[in-house]
């Protein structure tokens, strides 16, 4: 089967950004993590980040969940310390996280906000600073 789905990936110091968009399958849910494994490599020897933008998320099937916590059982083990989540308010989306993480560790300390920019500051008050675009 095809993936469904987009996302991008890149890290900016010790912050990984994720941005996904579109209605996900389960095939991109697989891809998603081990694209997440590759590039978060170059950061997981020291605590790190994850701001995740997510306004163009759509959802996915029932199938994605396995991927997803199996990827929270990964971050939680390699060294992710803060995660800053970007989405207009919205209540399935909402209620769809918490299911999902809700078996994941409380060290890692989860923060919802509606702008980026937002996000961005609380991550750099949390030790988390990202260099500006060039």
């Amino acid at each position: 089967m095809q993936a469904h789905g987009s996302f991008d990936l890149r890290v900016n110091n010790q912050v990984l950004i994720a941005r996904i968009s579109g209605a996900w399958n389960e095939e991109e849910s697989w891809l998603y993590f081990e694209k997440v494994k590759e590039v978060a490599q170059a950061i997981i020897d020291k605590p790190w980040a994850l701001l995740l933008l997510m306004n163009g998320w759509e959802l996915g099937t029932p199938e994605t969940e396995i991927a997803t916590k199996e990827m929270v059982k990964w971050l939680s083990t390699h060294g992710l310390n803060k995660v800053a989540e970007v989405y207009d308010p919205n209540l399935l989306i909402q209620l769809h996280i918490e299911r999902l993480v809700k078996e994941g560790p409380d060290e890692i300390e989860r923060r919802h906000f509606t702008h980026e920019k937002e996000a961005i500051a609380w991550l750099a008050s949390k030790g988390f600073p990202m260099a500006p675009p060039s």
